[in-house]
């Protein structure tokens, strides 16, 4: 699962029926653990509604096709939660050499 903030909506008038009433998000990660590449974005159906700006959850693979409720989705990223407020521990966060990419700390963070 990634962190990120939805920088944009993405619009397609030809898509592949299985999309047919998606909303697909345009969304910068702001913690991603370990990605395969490096990417300054991506783009995630929104089965939840979330709006530009927001922080949000984002899942990735099979599990972005289950929260679309069928695996034949042709989706490698979905929207699976809106965030409220992320809570981190500075101390233990400073161990495990975790930081947000630079000036992308979530709006609602809390240090602890």
């Amino acid at each position: 699962m990634i962190l990120g903030r939805v920088i944009g909506q993405v619009w397609a008038t030809k898509r592949n029926p299985r999309l047919s009433g998606q909303k697909l998000l345009l969304v910068r990660p702001l913690a991603w653990s370990r990605p395969d590449h490096e990417s300054d974005h991506l783009i995630a159906v929104d089965p939840i509604g979330a709006e530009v700006g927001q922080d949000v959850v984002v899942c990735l693979g099979l599990p972005a096709r289950w929260a679309l409720g069928d695996t034949r989705h042709p989706v490698e990223a979905s929207i699976a939660a809106i965030v409220d407020a992320v809570e981190v521990s500075v101390e233990v966060a400073r161990c495990a050499g975790f930081a947000f990419r630079k000036g992308l700390a979530p709006s609602g963070l809390q240090e602890s």
